[in-house]
């Protein structure tokens, strides 16, 4: 018997979960916009000490994406994102204690960089292509907004916190936001439909079972890395969307 979320269909349930957690993941990389200023004030490092940790940061969330798919794929998603997520709320936390710039740099750059990179546009790959047969360009376009709504709701909100209440509150709050994800993804987000008695969003009853592949997942990461640079359509896509980047941050 297949399981419903409300009496509808379950992947309804992992659209809303994974929706929150891409917005939890938008709204702690454009943080430390909110606290630039304040981290100025408070340890009075430069403009460009500052920046170059949110550089950090920006980088390897691109960068993490195809190693993030690989580690989906062997160790599951629910480990991978929890473990994005707990990365990030601890991050968060030990920079409350950073005393000089480089703390910053580990911090918000390379830990959070890599674990929010975990909670991107591949995540979104991965559920749509396990949880749906049709609709998946309408929850793509769902989760691709999920991103512009974090920086929506986080930016005004945390911003309001610094001025009123100095930047350790905004760290808090992020690592409490963070901290709340990880029960909700442990008990509510199965790995495949099939986990939950259902197939696929649109698929027949008689759908054919899933493909549950456990490569190594440096390996597959650097096979896909490999096929996608001789792809022409990759490197439109790559540039496209780093231009996007470069001009938005």
């Amino acid at each position: 018997m297949q399981r419903s979320f409300l009496g509808r269909h379950y992947a309804l349930a992992v659209v809303a979960i994974i929706f929150v957690a891409l917005l939890a993941a938008a709204g702690l990389r454009s943080t430390p916009g909110v606290l630039m200023v304040p981290w100025e004030e408070a340890f009075g490092w430069s403009r460009e000490q500052i920046s170059f940790a949110a550089a950090v940061g920006i980088f390897l969330f691109g960068l993490t994406g195809p190693f993030a798919a690989a580690a989906m794929q062997r160790f599951g998603i629910r480990a991978t994102v929890i473990a994005a997520l707990a990365m990030m709320g601890l991050s968060s936390t030990a920079s409350l204690f950073m005393t000089q710039s480089w703390q910053l740099v580990l911090s918000w750059g390379l830990v959070s960089g890599i674990a929010s990179g975990c909670i991107t546009n591949v995540l979104s790959a991965v559920i749509v292509n396990r949880w749906f047969v049709t609709n998946r360009g309408l929850v793509m376009g769902l989760f691709a907004a999920s991103t512009s709504t974090g920086t929506l709701i986080f930016i005004p909100v945390l911003s309001a916190i610094a001025q009123g209440h100095g930047w350790q509150p905004v760290v808090i709050c992020v690592a409490i936001a963070m901290a709340l994800l990880i029960p909700l993804v442990f008990f509510l987000l199965p790995e495949w439909p099939a986990d939950v008695g259902a197939v696929p969003f649109g698929a027949d009853p008689d759908h054919p079972p899933e493909i549950r592949e456990r490569a190594n997942p440096l390996k597959a990461a650097f096979s896909a890395l490999g096929e996608g640079i001789r792809s022409r359509t990759f490197w439109l896509l790559a540039i496209a969307f780093f231009v996007c980047g470069f001009t938005t941050n």
